[in-house]
């Protein structure tokens, strides 16, 4: 049983601690948004992979993320790295990031990045980027990754398993042209890395599990091999 005095400490140490862990408040991008009202689970599931992609590329890098949308990873990225640059080819997302992201190490570019280079960083992310580029251009788009990243560079790519594909919103589904199972997605980044590492994501957890019973998959490439 806590008694009054006892309450009446508690309250004054938060009224001095408490006004030291407040801020202006910040609002979500529109993409971010929708998420959070229609299904904020998947807002968890996407910073778990910008958390260990931050990990696996480590401090201080020079960072590019390609389909970055309205820039919530991008700004986890930014934490540790030295810079970041987003680029989209979402017009209104990228305005958004722009008008409430931005900051020194932090910056966004409206462009379609298919066969551009933006300069030669230290790691290129992708996620929920390659199951939107068709067939035929998925090899322009790691031509794009690795046109951009410097000789030791590492990137990180992900997208939904293909056998999660039966659990997916008609809209979302529709929007997934190029659908990818582990063994398709190594092979692809094989042809462009001399090191290939795969990963499975369930929920927030990302693990080296039984990748066909994976809802998300997770590559990383490091070296690119000169083509």
């Amino acid at each position: 049983m806590i008694r009054l005095g006892e309450a009446e400490n508690e309250l004054e140490i938060w009224k001095k601690y408490g006004s030291k862990q407040k801020s202006s408040s910040v609002g979500l991008g529109p993409h971010t948004s929708f998420q959070f009202k229609n299904s904020p689970r998947r807002i968890l599931f996407s910073l778990s992979r910008y958390k260990f992609a931050q990990k696996m590329i480590g401090k201080n890098k020079n960072v590019l993320e390609l389909g970055c949308s309205d820039g919530l990873g991008t700004y986890i990225l930014a934490e540790t790295a030295y810079n970041v640059l987003g680029i989209d080819f979402d017009n209104e997302a990228i305005n958004w990031a722009n008008n409430n992201l931005t900051n020194e190490k932090l910056s966004f570019k409206f462009d379609n990045f298919l066969g551009k280079k933006y300069g030669e960083s230290d790691a290129v992310v992708a996620f929920d980027v390659i199951e939107h580029i068709s067939k035929k251009n998925e090899d322009i788009l790691l031509a794009t990754i690795c046109k951009n990243l410097n000789e030791h560079g590492t990137t990180v790519v992900g997208t939904p398993n293909i056998t999660s594909r039966q659990y997916s919103s008609k809209v979302v589904d529709d929007a997934h042209v190029n659908m990818y199972d582990a063994e398709r997605l190594e092979n692809l980044m094989r042809k462009n890395f001399h090191n290939v590492f795969m990963f499975a994501q369930n929920d927030e957890m990302i693990h080296t599990g039984f990748l066909p019973m994976a809802h998300y998959l997770i590559v990383i490439g490091c070296c690119k091999k000169k083509m």
